[in-house]
């Protein structure tokens, strides 16, 4: 049984338990770790805050094992260091002086070591008790519990099991329901990730959904032409295009292409990819009039910020050419008939 305060023992619905497999510290290993002088090292993993740990670390046995392993690492001798990296949480589990911190920083050690190797299934486990932890003792919106629980999601992502991913994300969201008001921008971060979830497994449906609760969020503490609003927009724009459902597509990308202007001005690069997102919507729609003008005004964009000469302009121009072939006996369409610094907007 792993040796835990009494708050650690109790357990969430959400998550089932584990074993951790034990190995022996041998007399080697013991005369290693006295010889080596113990220095903290820095947070490890890439979720991990360079904050959390708070005041100046005790040395003990299962840090100077992770120091260790640590130095296996850097010599290249990987299963000797997972070896010690075991070992390291086996003595934190096992100290009944332990502190949380210490079997804390074990268990996000030999995770690291996992998920940088690809070995998602023997990392899965550690990250769910890292999220179990931090559930109990850190407040909905933490930073570093948004971020345990998006590395235990990518994981889960990684083994094949989206369903769980989007679970993780919907268990986090109930947390921050219960803790937060309906309107905090936390709530909004986290609508999106799981959008994302549906996103990936294609159900748009789904995901619209998501995303139209986190933009009223968004409108309601930026307002409807907010910057912060503009990715959201974006990303519901994707969504309609997946369901064909162009029209809203367009409406929503002319509200984002008014918010990048206004930000970065009729010429910025931005601007561009919204106005060729809308461009190629209105070609799918067999609206090509609509299309050209901006077609014609992301070409005047890329040839001011390129040159004309380059590729991403040759490009460009091509697709305009067999887009807007005249038929026989019409005018030759150029980029002169066109006021390409005016915004076109539908």
């Amino acid at each position: 049984m792993h040796m835990m305060s009494s708050r650690a023992k109790k357990k969430d619905s959400a998550f089932d338990g584990e074993v951790t497999r034990r190995t022996k510290i041998t007399a080697s290993m013991h005369a290693q770790m006295d010889r080596m002088a113990f220095q903290p090292d820095g947070p490890i993993t890439k979720w991990e805050q360079d904050n959390f740990y708070k005041g100046e670390e005790i040395p003990t046995e299962s840090a100077s094992i992770s120091k260790l392993a640590m130095q296996y690492l850097e010599q290249g001798r990987g299963e000797e260091a997972e070896r010690l990296f075991i070992q390291a949480l086996e003595v934190s589990e096992q100290s009944l002086g332990a502190v949380d911190g210490s079997l804390e920083r074990s268990l996000e050690e030999l995770a690291w070591f996992y998920c940088n190797r690809g070995k998602y299934p023997q990392a899965e486990p550690l990250v769910r008790r890292l999220v179990e932890f931090r559930a109990r003792n850190l407040a909905p919106n933490d930073s570093l519990l948004v971020r345990t629980i998006d590395q235990l999601a990518s994981i889960y992502e990684n083994c094949g099991s989206p369903l769980k991913a989007e679970s993780i994300y919907r268990y986090l969201l109930k947390l921050q329901e219960e803790a937060l008001r309906s309107d905090d921008l936390v709530i909004s971060f986290t609508l999106k990730r799981l959008a994302e979830c549906y996103v990936r497994q294609n159900a748009f449906p789904a995901a619209e959904s998501i995303y139209l609760r986190a933009l009223t969020i968004e409108e309601i503490n930026f307002g409807a032409y907010g910057v912060e609003v503009s990715s959201t927009l974006q990303d519901l724009a994707t969504v309609y295009q997946a369901q064909n459902r162009l029209d809203l597509a367009a409406f929503v990308l002319t509200r984002q292409l008014t918010i990048l202007e206004a930000i970065h001005g009729a010429d910025g690069l931005s601007v561009a990819s919204c106005l060729l997102k809308l461009g190629d919507l209105y070609t799918q729609m067999n609206r090509k009039d609509e299309g050209e003008p901006m077609y014609m005004r992301v070409l005047s964009i890329y040839e001011n910020a390129y040159g004309k000469h380059t590729n991403t302009v040759q490009s460009l121009t091509r697709k305009i050419q067999q887009l807007y072939a005249p038929q026989q006996g019409s005018p030759k369409t150029t980029v002169q008939d066109f006021n390409v610094t005016q915004s076109s907007r539908p």
